[in-house]
């Protein structure tokens, strides 16, 4: 009798070493890019996008504000690190930490949206869409791109 157990098995446990490093790629490719965006910006302590959580806060520091309709707030990095904290400590509650997790899913798509307007903004819907669909290499490729570009302030 032959059993093909192994090689599903090794063949599984090289496909999660691929997505492994393409998600190794992606982290390092968009921690240069923030950086590189935090540097231009003069923005205090740009390191900090190599610092999970830490990198949050240094896209938040660089769109500057979050707007919900007619509505403009300040401090999105604060915004961003209260919405992540939220989604970690309330996640595991079944229906409160679905919605709250969608909840900051869409407000994240809704920032990196604005800072693809700010770099990119002829790009900035294709970017947004790619990012959506490739999420596991697409954003660090499509920051490391644009991050020689020149800001514009976005409304």
């Amino acid at each position: 009798m032959y059993n093909d157990g192994g090689a599903i098995l090794a063949l599984f446990g090289g496909f999660i070493f691929l997505f492994f490093l393409i998600g190794i790629a992606n982290y390092v490719l968009m921690a240069m890019g923030l950086m590189k965006m935090a540097q231009n910006q003069g923005i205090e302590n740009p390191w900090l996008a190599w610092v999970p959580v830490g990198n949050i806060y240094i896209l938040g520091k660089l769109v500057r504000t979050i707007e919900f309709g007619a509505n403009k707030y300040e401090k999105a990095e604060m915004i961003l690190l209260i919405g992540f904290a939220a989604t970690v400590v309330l996640g595991a509650i079944p229906l409160i930490g679905t919605l709250i997790s969608l909840a900051y899913m869409v407000l994240s798509f809704m920032v990196i949206f604005k800072l693809y307007k700010m770099y990119a903004a002829e790009s900035a819907t294709l970017y947004l869409i790619l990012s959506i669909v490739f999420a596991i290499i697409a954003p660090g490729i499509i920051l490391f791109k644009i991050k020689d570009n020149t800001p514009v302030e976005v409304a």
